[in-house]
């Protein structure tokens, strides 16, 4: 809105998560290529925030490992506020589809034996794309398969409502982004 205003805001945030987590999802959104931004004078008062109450918060910066190398970049007071990061290495072919398999027990739908191979051979080309979503990359797919599975039931007036076979998973991985 103006001037101050998005350190005010930082500020609040921090002093409600005092005495616990605050948790920042997608951190290097605040990486921004003019000079002056709001998204500077966020970094700024973070800085300032992690500093001042470095003993009553613990502040977790989260987000794609070289955008997050870029954000500790932009300041150098961040580099020397962070004690360490932690890599969390993407889910394997095995832990999606436990993932997958999750999402269809959940919603109770049955998958048919013969579709783990092409998810997982889904799962390990998506892994080779740059900034992979892991979970939500699942969670999406999953999404697309229900909509390819409620396609196929309806166009073949199927009785097997809550069967997701082959066909509806191939379909589905042909259309993710």
């Amino acid at each position: 809105k103006y001037v101050g205003w998005t350190a005010q805001k930082v500020h609040a945030t921090v002093e409600k998560a005092i005495g616990g987590v605050l948790f920042i999802d997608e951190a290097y959104s605040l990486v921004s290529d003019r000079r002056g931004s709001f998204e500077d004078e966020a970094i700024a008062t973070l800085i300032k925030e992690m500093e001042d109450h470095r003993n009553e918060i613990c502040i977790i910066l989260a987000g794609y490992t070289d955008e997050m190398k870029k954000l500790l970049k932009t300041n150098p007071g961040f580099e020397s506020r962070i004690q360490f990061t932690i890599n969390f290495p993407d889910y394997s072919e095995e832990e999606l589809l436990e993932i997958f398999n999750g999402l269809c027990k959940k919603e109770k739908y049955k998958i048919s034996d013969n579709c783990k191979e092409i998810l997982e051979d889904n799962f390990k080309q998506a892994k080779k794309e740059e900034n992979f979503g892991n979970g939500r990359y699942v969670r999406n797919l999953f999404e697309k398969v229900k909509f390819e599975q409620a396609d196929r039931v309806v166009q073949t007036k199927s009785k097997a409502i809550n069967s997701i076979t082959k066909v509806d998973i191939d379909k589905a991985t042909h259309t993710i982004a």
